[in-house]
């Protein structure tokens, strides 16, 4: 799987660095109240400049962002078919 350092960061930095307040990676982050559809096209951008990626638009949906990792297994997919 991909290196999940640099989405944890990510998600890090918008709760204000307390790591003790970071869900596990498992967890909803759109339950947690981390993710919302504002927030999305920052964190596209963010796994974009990260991974080195480009992000489908067709792909940019909640759903597929929703825990740190369901992300690191889509940006594996998406380095796979590249």
């Amino acid at each position: 799987m991909a290196d999940l350092e640099p989405i944890r960061q990510y998600f890090l930095q918008k709760i204000g660095g307390d790591r003790s307040l970071l869900p596990a990676d498992s967890a909803s982050l759109i339950d947690e109240g981390i993710l919302d559809s504002f927030g999305l096209a920052e964190l596209v951008a963010s796994i974009e400049k990260s991974y080195g990626v480009k992000i489908p638009d067709k792909d940019i949906k909640l759903p597929n962002f929703d825990s740190v990792d369901k992300i690191g297994k889509y940006v594996d997919r998406l380095k796979t078919n590249k």
